[in-house]
């Protein structure tokens, strides 16, 4: 959204617009995630009186994916990057801004119907596949929402849900629990 959403008076840039978000179907798997933060106004900034604009982003700085007793998992990391802009508690209400990353790690589950008697890499190597062959697109990761109050002059809380996706190479759809 390019205007972003208007909440108790804030406006959050960086939410995904609903019409960004997959149809989930078996062969692209998927996870949410809560990030709880508190962020502390940097001792050089001024007090906040309002909060008025958070422009937040997820950015996926690496991905892996692993092998588990009943499948795969996609092991995501990243961080969450933002910029807080606030009108100062002082005299003049001058604007400032904070920024603020912080890390996040999540993992979405691929169960796999593994023949019994195979382990998970036998079952792909059956299939003329390895770990760097599961996934046949990017992960990617999405804002779905996000709750910012102001606590104290100095303090924030936000609680931010993110959404990961990826997909899964279609010779595995079938074999998929």
């Amino acid at each position: 959204m390019a205007d972003g959403v208007l909440r108790d008076f804030v406006q959050i840039i960086g939410i995904a617009d609903p019409n960004e978000f997959p149809v989930i179907n078996d062969d692209n798997p998927s996870t949410q995630m809560a990030i709880q933060e508190r962020l502390t106004i940097p001792d050089v900034k001024p007090d906040v009186e309002q909060i008025n604009t958070l422009l937040i982003e997820a950015v996926v700085t690496g991905t892996r994916t692993i092998f588990t007793p009943t499948g795969v998992k996609v092991v995501i990391d990243g961080f969450l990057r933002q910029k807080v802009i606030y009108t100062a508690l002082v005299e003049q209400q001058s604007v400032h801004s904070a920024h603020f990353e912080h890390p996040f790690c999540t993992f979405i589950d691929i169960p796999l119907n593994i023949p019994q008697g195979q382990t998970v890499e036998s079952f792909l190597a059956s299939l003329g596949l390895s770990l760097n062959d599961v996934l046949a697109g990017p992960v990617n990761v999405l804002i779905e929402d996000v709750e910012i109050n102001l606590l104290d002059p100095r303090t924030i809380s936000k609680c931010v849900i993110i959404f990961a996706y990826t997909t899964v190479n279609e010779a595995l759809v079938p074999f998929l629990t």
